[in-house]
């Protein structure tokens, strides 16, 4: 080849690479062919170009026969089962090395964990019995579980298994349930009326509000009483209230907010009127002490009769509501503002003691249905009050109350602390200055106050005894109450507490396909002590509040939401949607 051809075949204005000569006939015959474009491509890359391509395809081919070696030699359920991982001791102390992000995305772990079990054994039914991996209906067959974690799958953007939850929702007719089953009327409201209600606020999918309403109106046959309290269950196939003598407080005056937000929603005034009449019913009651209720009323007469006076089971969350319907409100409706703090200042006066070895542990205890006679059982359903007190002090401007509420959730948080495992028991006793309390045989809540032995060690080190249920069925109170003084308080404490709880709840409850209630906090037999239960109100709340703890918190912000008993967030009024 002469000079000047090398030149120009060297020449950078020459955009085409040369092909040498014995290569250029094939590439001409085969240049319209798919092969021949990729060959012709091929020959036009240079050398370095054609190595890295190589390597790239190597790389591709052993990933791709990786993966079909795993898929044939691991079980089917090895793509679907996320692991959570999670430091393993709880008794480690404080572990801050890990950041608010890690500690909110192991939470969402193992929400993604319970959800999978629940998709993969138990979806479209009520709950996942999350060792044995089957399911039960015992709430009539709605999928209970599914419609309590919608929101909560919204909140950790978890939205592809959000979507599953809404596809599965639409399709359900509400007004059937379980041959021959009675509804709690209670019960569904707070759980798939308000999960309903929550999660088409979130998303503004209307589907979610069409059923939110056929839940609403299916459960309204339950006002129908010559008094207007509601009785305590529905029979949803025959669309009429299954009749009873007497209901609970807690039941009668925990609808409030859901009926609220529904006639807010739709327009329709006739919910909110229903479940107003109720507590104007009861605001008028004869009550043995100002803002103290027993748990039982008379449905014929709207009377309340006898029962404890309780912030614990069948009275909780009546108290709860009188807060949460002034802030949902916007701070409007003083009726329940008044009989709030009513309620409170009573509590206080009549219901609160300290522990007789511990000064700094403080309890609500319950009274019979005189107000007079006091019980020194401390409910783990009683957690939430701290929380509702330093809810209550912010918006009402109540100090005290805010001083109250830690000493209630240290106490709170020591029922975990103190135990084997880290988890908290169902509740705890306390003895009385007078060396009185309950035996811990004592199954029933009732007064059958007796003389007490000598404390020993464990109790005077712990401030209290323990009685006869030690179970833990992963419930939220005592979380609820740490997120809430944490986003009032700014303490970073109430974090370390709350995922001290997180990791307890996780060595000692985490089943292949779930989370299970613990038999006996005290025990670390771990297996055996799972009891093949997994509550809605474990996604819907618990691992909701964890999660809340650990975000900003102008997430889900307390100005902006008030949460219903089942930690469904209500957007708060704006002035022009007040009736």
């Amino acid at each position: 080849m002469d000079k000047d051809a090398e030149a120009n075949r060297r020449s950078p204005a020459s955009s085409e690479p040369t092909i040498p000569l014995d290569d250029q006939q094939p590439l001409l015959r085969d240049e319209q062919t798919l092969r021949g474009r990729l060959r012709t491509n091929w020959y036009r890359m240079d050398r370095s170009s054609r190595l890295t391509t190589s390597l790239v395809m190597l790389i591709l081919g052993v990933a791709l026969l990786g993966r079909i070696f795993i898929e044939l030699a691991c079980p089917d359920d090895y793509w679907h089962k996320p692991h959570v991982t999670i430091p393993p001791q709880v008794d480690e102390g404080n572990d801050t090395k890990h950041s608010d992000k890690e500690r909110r995305d192991a939470v969402r772990d193992a929400m993604r964990h319970a959800w999978s079990g629940y998709h993969k054994y138990a979806f479209g039914h009520d709950e996942l019995l999350p060792v044995s991996n089957k399911s039960n209906d015992k709430w009539g067959g709605w999928g209970v579980t599914l419609i309590d974690a919608l929101d909560t799958l919204y909140i950790m953007e978890l939205y592809a298994e959000f979507n599953q939850g809404v596809a599965h929702v639409t399709e359900v007719d509400f007004s059937k349930a379980t041959p021959g089953y009675n509804t709690p009327f209670f019960e569904m409201v707070i759980r798939s009326l308000a999960g309903l209600l929550t999660a088409y606020e979130m998303s503004l999918d209307k589907r979610l509000l069409e059923k939110a309403q056929q839940v609403g109106d299916v459960l309204m046959p339950a006002f129908n009483s010559s008094s207007g309290i509601p009785y305590p269950r529905v029979d949803v196939n025959a669309g009429t209230a299954v009749h009873a003598s007497s209901v609970c407080l807690a039941e009668a005056g925990t609808v409030q907010l859901e009926y609220w937000k529904l006639s807010d929603l739709t327009g329709n005034p006739a919910y909110h009127q229903a479940a107003q009449r109720v507590v104007d019913i009861l605001d008028k009651d004869e009550k043995p002490y100002k803002g103290l209720y027993p748990i039982w009323i008379d449905i014929n007469s709207g009377k309340l009769t006898s029962g404890q006076i309780t912030f614990g089971a069948q009275g909780d969350s009546w108290y709860e509501y009188m807060l949460k319907q002034y802030i949902y409100s916007g701070r409007t409706h003083d009726q329940y503002r008044r009989m709030y703090e009513e309620s409170i200042d009573s509590m206080k006066q009549k219901m609160v003691k300290r522990s007789e070895f511990d000064d700094q542990m403080y309890y609500v205890g319950d009274l019979d249905s005189t107000a007079k006679k006091f019980s020194p059982k401390f409910q783990h359903l009683t957690c939430f009050v701290p929380g509702m007190l330093a809810l209550g002090s912010k918006t009402l401007n109540r100090p005290d109350d805010l001083v109250l509420a830690k000493q209630l959730t240290y106490t709170c948080f020591q029922m975990y602390n103190q135990t084997a495992t880290g988890l908290g028991p169902e509740y705890v006793l306390f003895r009385d200055s007078n060396n009185r309390g309950l035996l811990p045989t004592n199954h029933k809540d009732d007064f059958d106050i007796q003389d007490l032995a000598k404390a020993d060690s464990t109790e005077t080190s712990d401030g209290y005894y323990l009685g006869y249920d030690r179970s833990y069925i992963l419930r939220p109170e005592t979380a609820e109450s740490i997120m809430i003084l944490y986003r009032i308080t700014g303490d970073v404490m109430y974090k370390e507490w709350g995922w001290q709880i997180f990791r307890a709840i996780s060595k000692w409850t985490q089943t292949p396909a779930g989370f299970s209630a613990y038999r006996d906090v005290m025990s670390t037999k771990h297996e055996s002590e799972w009891s093949d239960s997994m509550e809605s109100f474990f996604l819907a709340e618990t691992l909701k509040y964890l999660y809340l703890l650990f975000s900003p918190t102008d997430y889900y912000s307390l100005d902006e939401y008030v949460f219903n008993t089942e930690a469904h967030p209500f957007k708060i009024q704006r002035s022009q949607d007040r009736s």
